[in-house]
């Protein structure tokens, strides 16, 4: 996944099943001590220092040929009005493309998945993307990601049935 090349029909489709809007190319600049994934510390941080607000909304990331992901994210408006990402990325972007959401403003009591579509005409991606989804939509009712907890018996099941071809998807749209 990584920053889409352009933004194309393809690129609009999918960012309009996300929120209403136009996507736009935002420059990465770490604010000082920014730490990556921390998007909405990092933004209050420059808010708090700089002025300005926190833009709510989504890191658009493309897999090309296969699929787009929709991340909640927020970034840093300055008091002029320019959008500046503050959050080092992980794997090293210096843009982003990002769709503003007004209303995506960030609860640490509400998590909001990311967003999945398939690039059209991709059958595996679809499958890929639907069986991700139900994956998300299992492990997103035990909590926060990343948290470890404990898994019911039938979750468990369920996971174990959609995890091999979930994987083998993956690894057809790798090759």
């Amino acid at each position: 996944m990584d920053t889409p090349a352009a933004i194309d029909a393809a690129v609009l489709a999918f960012c309009a099943t996300v929120a209403p809007g136009l996507p736009e190319y935002v420059d990465v600049t770490p604010g000082e001590g920014a730490r990556i994934a921390y998007c909405f510390d990092n933004a209050a941080a420059q808010v708090a220092q700089y002025g300005g607000e926190i833009a709510w909304g989504w890191a658009i990331w493309r897999w090309p040929g296969r699929y787009f992901e929709a991340e909640h994210h927020g970034i840093w408006r300055d008091p002029q009005g320019r959008l500046h990402d503050v959050t080092p990325m992980l794997y090293g972007q210096t843009r982003i493309l990002f769709l503003s959401d007004p209303t995506a403003v960030f609860d640490p009591e509400r998590y909001r998945t990311n967003i999945l579509g398939a690039e059209p005409g991709n059958a595996a991606a679809a499958e890929y993307v639907a069986l991700a989804n139900a994956r998300a939509a299992i492990l997103n009712a035990y909590g926060e990601p990343g948290v470890e907890h404990a898994i019911t018996p039938e979750d468990q099941a369920r996971l174990d049935a959609i995890t091999p071809r979930w994987m083998a998807l993956h690894a057809a749209l790798e090759g």
